[in-house]
């Protein structure tokens, strides 16, 4: 009698993976360029829910307060330059007590956008005039206009993010050792447990 064979079995190839969906921005109001007619000064003031979606994507436990005054500048090539301030209220969370505080935030805006074939000059340029023209120490090129369309809105949001301590910390806040039994441990060792314990519970 005659073996029948097994098939070999044919590895199948693993779906590709789609690629990471970025969090909405949170406060977005697109400008057309064309609507510029000399210098604009813009101010924004979003309201309450506007401001809890951005406290929740810039990971503050809230935002009391937000305003960005503007002034935007168009050039004769079509390009347009921002500048400003953006001052704000804010609650961080601390990270040594993990409870939120209030603190301030106050950051000049200066930035300029261009036009799609402004940009591609420019970068030219750059690499004709230096080959290593598009790396640290270079000038920045500036962000592209999109659809004919700026947002001041999200360049807001960008700045006080910016503006934003990546470790904020209460003043009265002390990192102190934490003793038990007869172990001492660091304040992040402590952090760690911590949210290892919340994450059982």
């Amino acid at each position: 009698m005659s073996k029948s064979k097994i098939p070999a079995k044919i590895p199948t190839k693993s779906p590709a993976k789609s690629p990471a969906k970025l969090p909405a921005l949170p406060y977005t109001e697109p400008l057309p360029v064309t609507t510029l007619r000399g210098e604009t000064h813009l101010v924004l003031k979003p309201d309450a829910e506007t401001r809890a979606r951005i406290a929740k994507f810039a990971g503050l436990h809230a935002l009391d307060r937000f305003e960005a005054n503007l002034m935007l500048r168009p050039r004769h090539d079509g390009s347009v330059d921002v500048n400003g301030h953006v001052e704000a209220e804010t609650q961080p969370i601390c990270v040594v007590t993990l409870e939120p505080f209030a603190d301030r935030v106050s950051e000049p805006v200066e930035a300029t956008f261009a036009p799609p074939e402004v940009l591609a000059r420019l970068a030219e340029r750059e690499v004709e005039e230096d080959e290593d023209a598009l790396v640290d120490g270079s000038p920045e090129l500036p962000d592209e206009i999109v659809n004919g369309h700026i947002d001041p809105a999200a360049l807001a949001v960008e700045y006080l993010i910016l503006g934003l301590d990546p470790y904020p910390r209460k003043p009265d806040a002390d990192f102190a050792e934490i003793k038990i039994g007869e172990d001492m441990i660091s304040p992040f060792a402590a952090l760690k447990a911590l949210k290892s314990d919340e994450g059982k519970g």
